[in-house]
């Protein structure tokens, strides 16, 4: 990473506000077209009978297949998702677009919905992309997680579970302590931000919290912050007593120091919604924060794609040769 350009914010996305937003805003940027790639479905092995949706890019050049892992309410048509499709798609490597469980694309398929203790869920998902054709069970998988996707990669890659399949990890804007993430979040200055996540967040959850009883119901509708929407719900169904125990138990930092392949993490230093990690980089882990760059935004001067879209690429491409097994 030493040998990657910095990152330089471009005009007009000179704050990290607006670093942060671009992606959804009206404007043409570029990516593959949300319904290309081929559907295909997987079995999660935990007993539930819940299935995850993805799409998949066949490779055209040897390489790893880039699994890309959305974040809270994203999915295989969130824009960075399509942005990092087109890209890696383009330098010929296989791409898979997964959506975590419950997600808009794979409702009709899961009871249960996606939390930051679904580590399970990613293993499942990588398992059955290095089955998909013998150039991925030759080459191995990157996966490429944003925001909470990228927290949960980052707990996989740590996780004794680890498919021998995932060769590299790469993070971008994960949240590594989940607690300071919520009082982060629950600042006044990011009030709308924290509206827009929560509408969307009980629309996407709908189909499961309209099966549990009226006082949790009752709770999650009135949650006016993240942390009293996962002590009414997510905590729940993830197994803990609250919020509180919820984020002390699936916090990416506590077991950073476990990391079992080639990992990068990429962040800003104004992310408005996550504070930049506080980790110690030594191998197999390597971090870089950005002078600027806003939340999962990184649009700098050079290129029409994000910044970190590059340096992912460069990243996986190094680690591509690092014998399975081999990190730390």
């Amino acid at each position: 990473m030493t040998s990657d350009p910095p990152f330089r914010r471009r005009w007009p996305w000179l704050g990290a506000d607006l670093q942060t937003v671009r992606n959804v805003l009206p404007f043409r940027l570029p990516g593959i077209p949300p319904g290309s790639g081929e559907r295909f479905e997987i079995a999660l092995g935990d007993g539930s009978g819940d299935r995850l949706v993805a799409r998949y890019h066949a490779a055209r050049e040897p390489a790893p297949a880039v699994v890309l892992v959305p974040g809270l309410t994203g999915c295989e048509g969130s824009r960075h998702v399509l942005q990092s499709a087109g890209a890696f798609l383009a330098a010929g490597a296989a791409v898979v677009r997964l959506n975590l469980r419950g997600s808009a694309p794979g409702r009709s398929l899961a009871r249960g919905h996606y939390h930051m203790d679904s580590v399970g869920d990613l293993a499942d998902a990588c398992r059955a992309v290095a089955e998909l054709d013998a150039g991925t069970r030759e080459h191995g998988i990157a996966i490429l997680g944003f925001s909470l996707g990228g927290a949960l990669a980052l707990r996989l890659a740590a996780s004794p579970g680890l498919p021998p399949a995932v060769r590299a990890v790469v993070a971008v804007s994960a949240p590594v302590d989940l607690a300071a993430t919520a009082d982060r979040i629950a600042r006044p200055r990011n009030h709308l931000y924290e509206r827009w996540l929560l509408a969307r967040l009980r629309e996407e959850s709908e189909p499961v919290w309209r099966r549990a009883p009226p006082a949790v119901r009752s709770a999650l509708l009135g949650a006016r912050h993240i942390r009293e929407f996962d002590d009414a719900f997510t905590a729940g169904k993830a197994g803990f007593r609250d919020a509180a125990a919820y984020y002390a138990s699936c916090s990416p930092g506590r077991t950073i120091g476990a990391l079992r392949v080639p990992t990068l993490v990429l962040h800003a230093d104004d992310d408005p919604w996550v504070p930049p990690p506080v980790l110690a980089a030594r191998p197999p882990l390597e971090i870089v924060v950005t002078r600027g760059g806003g939340h999962v935004g990184f649009h700098g001067r050079g290129s029409r794609l994000p910044w970190y879209v590059g340096a992912a690429a460069r990243f996986i491409r190094a680690s591509a040769s690092t014998p399975p097994g081999s990190a730390g």
